[in-house]
């Protein structure tokens, strides 16, 4: 048994001010306060540490602390083993980030609080996990147990534990790396809209299940949305999910304000907890759905959370409190609910009681545990009409009662209360005062956001614009972090921009440069979640998503961003730019989950409405223009006033500004350039409705986010010099003259290898080594796409060649980059159709198939280039590629549009028209330094001229000669055509397709065109339709130790085992497999086995239907029995049974698919070896194939997918050899079909 906490002494956490740690101060436990004092004892005793992590207003905090930290024997399990460390998670947001990402990856993404994690004397996760019950439960260790293990394995293992906590450390780290910077635009906020109306639950409003938390960031940006687009559907969105909370027992119907979720989907039950942040953000939110709607009921919801925060949340010194606790009285809840009789005992008339619980919903069976949680699920008049009495009389009863109501609770025990005032929680709620009482008018609201924001400037803040995290009984401590920063500069800009007070913009200034100076990642771009000399922890934390709250990186952004609108900061501008964009690859992945990034890049994108007011000598025409102001919604717009003539101002806006005949002024801007000023208060509602009139703007509004990239391009002389630097090298190995050559006309020089970017990904190892390899050793021409990867090989591509550069091993000048754009795949597709929805279609889309569409365009090759230099980096791409634009050929054929020779001749009309007008936006782009040169890459331009989707070089020709003559230009700049080339596929030397008659190859047109000719698929032939792919390659598979017949009998026992005792327990989905057919692995390999062809036809169903069928059915399973606690173990335990089986047996699969490769390629080689030099015919197959096409007159370069260095070193070991004297022979011997 424990003793109780007032027998004991108290520990180190009694010196705190944190309420949540004192409620930890007499605990048995041993606990120290994170600091220098306790990581220093863990050291000299070389004790591990363990760190638990929660907060004040934490239900499962408290039960653990109950159940663990108050028992005697648990604490002295701890205090033997371990340095105890306890953290307030509000206090410490950088500790609790950089644990918590610990805790999610040690826990397949699961993580909360509280947060226990167990770590080495460096700080490095051993163990991690968030509520544990204190004795062993449904097969699982309890506290005790796990703590006992850990110490115990620390002293007898502790070597390896720190050996593998080290790993884990350096994983995470390089999991928290940022990805390569991404353009933002247009499209991600139209597919945020998407997201968030596919998620939308329209029965209750939301997005999503149970639990729901207040979406309050994601509805102003919907908002924004619904303002320009005025689409009623994105409204709803809003309103719906507004009201669900409004009415529900989310929301504090006696007192105001807003618990932290609803446990239900119905916003019913909620967690009681009460937090500052929530009710800023959502408070905002009502404001502005106020101003968007005009319904008077969204203004009241504000007001009355706003008076809660004024009359119970507020310190006497100005700030606010943080949160009050869910429980009362150890009771979750008791605070908040009440039954008929509660009702009865305070409201003596009868009638007025009945009135009063049947609007509220409270009932004698209750609506939550026998008791009702105050709601108003049925309208005023709906319960007035059943009740049989007027609105009005219900209005007055429920308005007469509803002060003795909240009187009576008043009486009752209160949760507890966190008195600590946070800077950043504060900064939100300052923001929220601020604009309501200047839309509001009301001046309550205005003094307490002024006395906050003076009370954050003084006692919350250090020297030079420093600031301190939190506030408690006199004492201001811990060094602030991001969001200390940004959302203070914010609540000083609103509140600025409220008073028209001029000090307070000039501190929002001072607060932004400190935040650029101390937390800018001015290599990647974002912010850092601590400042430059914050305290050394296991890494630097930065977060991009929002949360409960805005991310900081993207309040720091849109304050930036709206501080550079009022002083044409362009330093601001770049800063806030670039901590979206270090996002970009995340956003365009989730961009729900990123409204505030996403609102600050139609902030950027659109630029705001500039309003100044200016005084004279009539101050009621001031104050009445100013309330006509801030009535109107208006999303973006930065606010200056001038309000004494008598005083100087500093702000640009207001330079030259005066009033009009001593009538009060306002003038709507936009970049500075303003409208005649405005003096009736009657006109401004019409002037603001339609803010883009405000100026003119040259050009079509920017529809991406993105920064300029790496000066410079590939030149005559960079190649040169390149290339004469490899043939000087000393190293063993080195290519020879042969392998370089003319890339056509264009004066560069190129290796005949290039490196092909198909299936390379950013953040894969080997990919990013191999290139670096490729550029070092000899290689100088990349080849991307758009697609490839979805944009990853781009970005791949990009950050290499920085890299490099930086280390002063390549210049720009020296390296020839290709890449491809026309594929409407992956995110580009999300984009498109979100474009088609909002009825925004890119024109002339090809939709070839699910999944794939295409497009020519120059709409959608605009968006395209941007993005494709975006992700490379580049200033210049040196060759742009329009991708397989084929596609619109094969698109016809297969809808049976060409069926006849004249609209063969009709639809190649319309190609070649389409091609030309692509070119024409190439000239353009020539002309605009944005690419050096452009061409084609074509899978058809091999094949016969009378097949219905050939393309012609002859023909593209022409057209780029027209493009030429439109831009005014006198030579066209199509310089390089792409095409598949392989032992099996030589139509490019062996076809007469193209030129006059059709009498020319295109190897020959090209070479007497002085075109540059790269290959692609050089060890990938497809010899004809129907017989598969052949890899041109020695296979390599594992050998395996057993058989199939001997292996298959395994996972069909396992299987069977899964049908008899889990799948039955699965509920069959709605459509689909049966949960009874989630594994018939053994019985469908031995179906397909004899039918698969080589390792390539292998490697295809293994990836495209094998695994993804198994990874789904894997998480969907492990979802399932998440929880279920019997059922789990059982599920885990047949689980690691099964899968190192099934891939014994895959392994053996492809071991037997490699066999069947060898055999291929074994009656190939019997056909080209002796047409081989002698001492080349040992060599490789891949190298063989390579150096003969290579070699073959006509192509400049060969691309190989070289994603392993090993695969490096093979490929490049060609440009060491003389060519080929003849290569035809061996291309015409592999047409023979008796050799295929």
């Amino acid at each position: 048994m424990s003793n109780t906490s007032n027998d004991r002494q108290p520990n180190r956490l009694i010196h705190e001010t944190s309420p949540y740690l004192l409620q930890h101060a007499h605990n048995p436990v041993d606990w120290h306060p994170w600091g220098e004092d306790a990581l220093k004892q863990a050291k000299e005793n070389n004790k591990p540490i363990l760190l638990s992590v929660g907060y004040s207003a934490c239900h499962w905090c408290h039960v653990m602390e109950r159940e663990s930290f108050e028992n005697d024997a648990i604490a002295d399990l701890m205090n033997r083993y371990f340095i105890n460390i306890k953290v307030d998670r509000e206090e410490r947001p950088d500790i609790d980030e950089i644990y918590m990402q610990a805790t999610t990856a040690m826990n397949q993404g699961h993580g909360g609080w509280p947060m226990t994690v167990f770590l080495t004397p460096d700080q490095e996760p051993i163990f991690a996990g968030t509520y544990f019950p204190p004795t062993d439960k449904w097969g699982r260790p309890g506290f005790g147990s796990i703590v006992t293990n850990i110490g115990e394995a620390w002293t007898k293992d502790q070597s390896n534990i720190v050996q593998q906590a080290e790993r884990f450390t350096s994983k995470l780290r390089s999991a928290l790396q940022p990805a390569s910077p991404l353009a933002v635009g247009e499209a991600d906020i139209e597919s945020a809209v998407k997201q968030f109306a596919h998620d939308f639950d329209a029965r209750y409003g939301g997005f999503g299940r149970a639990p729901k938390f207040p979406p309050a960031t994601g509805l102003s940006f919907l908002l924004r949305q619904y303002h320009w687009s005025q689409q009623e559907k994105i409204l709803t969105l809003v309103t719906k999910t507004l009201d669900g909370m409004a009415t529900g027992g989310m929301y504090d119907h006696i007192g105001g304000g807003f618990a932290r979720y609803s446990t239900d989907d119905e916003w019913l039950v909620p967690h009681f907890e009460k937090m500052l942040y929530d009710n800023a953000l959502l408070a905002r939110t009502y404001v502005e759905a106020f101003q968007a709607t005009g319904l008077k009921r969204y203004r009241q919801v504000a007001t009355e959370t706003l008076d809660y925060i004024l009359r119970e949340m507020t310190a006497p010194e100005g700030g606010f409190y943080s949160a009050t606790d869910a429980d009362s009285e150890g009771v979750e809840g008791k605070f908040f609910v009440w039954t008929p009789e509660q009702i009865r005992e305070v409201v003596t008339d009868e009638e007025d009681a009945k009135r009063f619980c049947a609007y509220y919903d409270i009932t004698e069976e209750g609506n939550w545990e026998k008791t009702s949680i105050p709601r108003t699920p049925k309208s005023l008049e709906a319960v007035a009409k059943e009740l049989g009495c007027s609105s009005e009389e219900l209005q007055s009863t429920v308005d007469r009662v509803h002060p003795l109501i909240y009187e009576a609770r008043l009486k009752r025990i209160p949760p507890g209360l966190d008195d600590k005032i946070i800077t950043a929680w504060n900064g939100m709620m300052i923001g929220t005062m601020a604009e309501a009482g200047r839309v509001f008018n009301h001046q309550p609201y205005l003094d307490g956001a002024i006395r906050a924001a003076d009370f954050l400037l003084t006692t919350l803040s250090r020297p030079e614009n420093h600031l301190w995290r939190t506030y408690r009984n006199g004492k201001a401590h811990l060094n602030a972090c991001l969001e200390d920063y940004a959302y203070a500069a914010e609540a000083m800009l609103e509140v600025y921009e409220a008073t028209g007070i001029e000090r307070y913009l000039h501190e929002a200034v001072a607060l932004g440069e400190r935040l650029v100076e101390d937390f800018e990642d001015r290599e990647h771009g974002g912010f850092f979640t601590t400042a430059v000399d914050h305290e050394t922890l296991i890494l630097r934390g930065r977060e991009g998503a929002d949360g409960a709250t805005p991310s900081g990186n993207a309040v720091a952004a849109s304050v930036l961003a709206r501080l550079s609108f009022h002083f044409d900061r362009e330093d601001f501008r770049t800063a806030a730019t670039n901590a979206v964009r270090a996002y970009g690859q995340q956003i365009g992945q989730v961009p729900r989950g990123f409204p505030k990034s996403l609102m600050v890049v139609d902030l950027l994108l659109r630029g705001p409405i500039e309003l100044a007011l200016v005084c004279g000598t009539d101050t009621k025409s001031y104050t009445q223009l100013q309330m006509a102001v801030n009535s109107c919604f208006i999303p973006y717009r930065i606010m200056a006033y001038h309000q004494d003539s008598d005083v100087e101002t500093s702000h640009p806006l207001l330079i030259g500004k005066t009033s009009v005949n001593g009538k009060a002024a306002l003038y709507i801007c936009k970049n500075f350039a303003c409208q005649a000023p405005i003096t009736d208060p009657e006109s401004v509602p019409s002037a603001l409705q339609h803010p883009q009139g405000a100026a003119t703007q040259t050009g079509a509004p920017r529809q991406t986010l993105t920064t300029d990239g790496l000066p410079g391009h590939a030149t005559p002389q960079g190649t040169g010099t390149y290339v004469a630097n490899i043939l000087a090298s000393a190293r063993t190995g080195r290519p020879s003259s042969h392998g370089y050559t003319a890339l056509g006309s264009t004066g560069l020089t190129t290796s005949r290898i290039g490196f092909g970017g198909y299936r390379i990904s950013l953040g894969v190892d080997d990919h990013r080594n191999a290139l670096e390899k490729a550029l070092q050793e000899g290689c100088n021409l990349i080849d991307t796409s758009t697609n490839y990867t979805d944009g990853q090989s781009e970005r791949l591509v990009g950050t290499v060649i920085k890299d490099l550069i930086a280390k002063r091993f390549i210049t720009r000048e020296e390296i020839i980059v290709v890449s491809k754009i026309g594929y409407v795949q992956g995110n580009n597709l999300v984009r498109a159709e979100s474009r088609e929805q909002a009825g925004k279609p890119f024109p002339e889309i090809v939709k070839y198939g699910e999944g794939i569409w295409h497009c020519l365009h120059p709409d959608f090759l605009e968006e395209q280039l941007t993005m494709s230099l975006d992700r490379l980096g580049l200033a210049t791409l040196d060759a742009c590629l329009l991708h397989n634009p084929e596609y619109f050929l094969s698109d016809a054929k297969t809808r049976n549009l060409s069926i006849n020779a004249i609209q063969l001749r009709d639809l190649r009309q319309e190609f070649y028209r389409r091609l030309e007008q692509a070119f024409a936006y190439f000239e353009a782009q020539v002309a605009a330094g944005r690419i050096q040169f452009y061409g084609v890459s074509s899978n058809t331009c091999t094949a016969k001229s009378d097949n219905p989707e050939a393309t012609s070089l002859s023909h593209m020709l022409k057209a780029a000669e027209a493009a030429a003559q439109q831009a005014g230009q006198t030579t066209h700049h199509f310089r390089v055509l792409q095409l598949p080339m392989n032992l099996f596929e030589a139509g490019a030397l062996l076809t007469q397709n193209t030129g006059k008659d059709n009498s020319d190859t295109v190897l020959s047109l090209a070479n007497e065109k002085e075109i540059a000719v790269l290959v692609n698929r050089p060890l990938n032939a497809i010899p004809g339709k129907g017989s598969g792919m052949i890899r041109l390659a020695d296979p390599q598979a594992e050998i395996s130790n057993t058989n199939f017949e001997a292996q298959q009998p395994k996972v069909a026992a396992l299987e069977n085992d899964y049908k008899q005792v889990l799948g039955p327990n699965i509920p069959p989905p709605d459509k689909g497999a049966s949960p009874l057919d989630y594994f018939n692995w053994a019985e469908e390999l031995n179906r397909i086995r004899e039918s698969v062809q080589n390792l390539e036809h292998w490697d295809q169903i293994e990836s495209q239907t094998i695994a993804p069928h198994v990874n789904r059915v894997f998480q969907l399973l492990t979802q399932h029995f998440t929880g279920r606690k019997e059922e789990e173990q059982i599920w885990q335990s047949w689980r690691d049974k099964y899968v190192p089986e099934l891939v014994a047996l895959l392994k053996i699969m492809r071991m037997e698919a490699a066999h069947k490769s060898a055999k291929k390629l074994s009656e190939i080689k019997e056909v080209i070896d002796p047409l081989l030099p002698v001492d080349k015919r040992k060599e490789s197959f891949s190298k063989k194939t390579l150096w003969t096409v290579a070699s073959t007159p006509g192509i400049t370069s060969v691309l190989n997918g070289m994603r392993h260095p090993v695969y490096v070193n093979d490929s490049l070991t060609i440009l060491q050899w003389e060519p080929l004297p003849n290569t035809r022979p061996i291309f015409e011997a592999l047409q023979n079909p008796t050799q295929n």
